[in-house]
């Protein structure tokens, strides 16, 4: 740099944004956050999955329900060796 210009104190590192800026809005899911995965046998896996569709249904979440089937017959198929 030339003797006489100057250069700016402090500068923006790459990536960080600055406290006072306007942050954008967070994403929402329109379920709430699976569980943590839990060992088991597919069977159970199975078991669990039926629960979670029953109790969302009788709470009249139709999607989660057929959400949760769909997933408890994904482990129907594996316990039977199919894909």
């Amino acid at each position: 740099m030339a003797p006489g210009s100057q250069t700016p104190r402090f500068r923006a590192k790459a990536g960080r944004r600055r406290s006072d800026a306007a942050s954008p809005p967070s994403f929402q899911p329109s379920r709430p956050q699976q569980p943590p995965r839990v060992g088991g046998s597919p069977e159970q896996k199975q078991a669990q999955w039926l629960s979670r569709a029953e109790d969302a249904a009788r709470n009249g979440d139709p999607v989660e329900a057929e959400f949760c089937r769909q997933h408890a017959e994904h482990w129907y198929r594996v316990s039977r060796g199919q894909s």
